[in-house]
């Protein structure tokens, strides 16, 4: 194996280090920002802050403005579904549940993308064995929520219905862009999506009677805020993006398997939160429905040994 080769090869390594560990402590800072922001107003606010730092960076390296029909429709999906519908849901989610059964209700990711994709994408058909991995996916969730007749509408049961909608919403959006040519950049489509998605968060929020006028702001709930709008939503999607360029989609989806377990950790180091034997069983049946919907790439990063530059 040549430098180069190597050179690649630890390049990959380290993005995708760095993504499991953004995306593990967001959930954290997601807990404690909500604890004195409403839920939906530290979404928008988030948003807000990451299209004023990634569209006058798009402005200036051209191809900033939507030109094309297909363009205006990724915005709306990015915007809305992966952003809006995602991050909203979610924010919300976590005021009922622990970080760490939200980060593996949120690592069925994987699995309910290939569920949508084999409905609305021609050439994804499922296979028996497929099916057994999405169902082992959703066994994993129930066991994290370990439902009971007399507890349905119970706080936690609630925080995980809405992430699950938060899995739901990213899901579909992903598989819909997917479909979509746009000759925008990354930091023009964020940007343009972070925009529309925050206007809509702020609507929500008005609607259900949240204001910037109502907030306690703490450095707490601030430093949140900017590690939530700065460091996850602009150098942690980078950093996802140029990971899926290096290594492919298959690998990349990994990070939604390794990052609850950070969250696990840091939630218990930093909030004191109880990790429960439920959580931990769910996280290693999510993950094994995972292994077995993706088990030819899995299988081929084994013989392997590892991240190569090359897509899965």
């Amino acid at each position: 194996m040549d430098g180069c080769a190597i050179g690649a090869r630890y390049r990959g390594t380290l993005l995708f280090v760095v993504v499991v560990l953004v995306m593990g402590t967001g959930y954290v800072a997601i807990r404690v920002g909500t604890e004195t922001v409403p839920p939906t107003v530290l979404a928008a606010l988030r948003f807000d802050t990451s299209a004023m730092v990634l569209l006058p960076y798009a402005f200036v390296s051209g191809r900033w403005r939507p030109r094309t029909i297909s363009d205006v429709i990724a915005i709306f999906v990015l915007g809305e579904l992966v952003l809006a519908g995602t991050v909203g849901f979610l924010f919300v989610g976590q005021q009922y549940t622990t970080t760490a059964i939200a980060a593996v209700v949120m690592g069925l990711g994987p699995v309910v993308t290939a569920s949508i994709a084999s409905l609305l994408v021609p050439d994804e058909r499922l296979s028996a064995t497929d099916a057994i991995g999405i169902l082992l996916g959703f066994v994993g969730v129930t066991v994290v929520a370990h439902p009971s007749p007399t507890g349905i509408l119970a706080g936690e049961t609630v925080g995980i219905a809405f992430v699950l909608c938060a899995v739901l919403s990213s899901s579909l959006g992903g598989v819909l862009l997917s479909r979509l040519e746009t000759g925008l950049s990354v930091a023009s489509l964020t940007g343009w999506g972070a925009l529309f998605g925050g206007l809509t968060l702020h609507l929500v929020s008005a609607g259900f009677g949240a204001s910037l006028g109502t907030i306690e702001w703490t450095p707490v709930s601030i430093g949140a805020l900017v590690y939530l709008a700065v460091v996850v939503g602009i150098v942690g999607y980078a950093a996802l993006l140029v990971l899926l360029a290096e290594v492919g989609p298959t690998r990349t989806s990994l990070t939604s398997i390794a990052s609850p377990g950070v969250a696990i950790v840091v939630g218990w180091l930093l909030l004191g939160e109880a990790v429960t034997t439920p959580t931990l069983v769910g996280l290693l049946v999510v993950a094994g429905g995972f292994a077995v919907l993706h088990r030819t790439s899995i299988g081929e990063m084994v013989v392997t040994a590892g991240f190569r530059p090359d897509r899965s």
